[in-house]
Parts: structure tokens; sequence; C-alpha cells
């Protein structure tokens, strides 16, 4: 086998050793979701999702990142959309079929923990103050 061959039959194991392991293409630990391409200026502050924690809790990642297209008059997810911004679907006004980005992460995201708090399972907050947490003040 050439030497150039055996080089990049190694860089592609090391790749998927890094993907595998999740040193590669992983998501940061937390993300800050604030949308100002949609929302411009915010009334409350910006949420600090911790994304390590829900990826874990959910390994099926259409639950969040999802593309939706009717079929035989369901609503199907067709993809996952992972990657793609939640504001490049959902706006600042819903489009009828689309709820807006403001509702779709309350329904999404206070749903999925009241939902969990039915069924006597620990879950995250449900209250505005509890994700949009107003920094302290200083000394």
């Amino acid at each position: 086998m050439a030497r150039g061959s055996i080089i990049g039959v190694l860089m592609i194991v090391l790749i998927g050793l890094l993907m595998w392991t999740g040193r590669v293409g992983a998501q940061p630990e937390t993300i800050v979701l604030e949308h100002k391409d949609v929302f411009k200026e915010l009334q409350r502050p910006a949420v600090k999702f911790n994304h390590e924690v829900h990826a874990g809790a959910y390994p099926d990642c259409v639950e969040c990142h999802h593309v939706y297209e009717t079929k035989g008059g369901k609503k199907v997810n067709v993809w996952s959309g992972e990657g793609q911004p939640c504001s490049e679907c959902h706006k600042i006004e819903d489009s009828g079929k689309i709820p807006a980005l403001r509702e779709a992460f309350h329904e999404n995201c206070t749903g999925c923990h009241r939902k969990l708090a039915q069924g006597g399972k620990k879950t995250g907050p449900v209250m505005c103050g509890e994700c949009h947490v107003w920094p302290k003040a200083a000394k």
C-alpha cells in the first residue's frame, strides 16, 4: 500500500474516533439563547441553556432539532435540523403553521418540563424568571 494511502486511511480513522468521542462537532456545554436577529432588543435576559444535560437526557435530537412537513394530514419530522438555528424557520410572528420563535421555545421547553413533572420525574424550570435569570446586582 502506498504511503499516501496509509496516511489517508489513518486520517479517516482518527477523524472517526474524534467524532465518536464527541471531540469534533460537539456542541458547547451551555448555549445562550437570545436570537437578537429576530428579537432585536430583549425584554428579559437571554436564556443560558445547558445543552449537555438535555442531550444526555434526550438522545433523540429531533425533540428540539426538527423540520416538519405535513404528510397524510399529519405533522411528520422529515429530518433533524441539527445545526440549523431555530430562527431560520421560527420568526417574530407565527406564520400560520409555524409558531413564532418565542412561543416555539416556550411550548417546547416548558411544555416538556411540565409533562415530566406530571409524570413525577425530575425536571427543569417552568416560570419565566427561572430561565430568564437577571444578573445579581454588584455590591
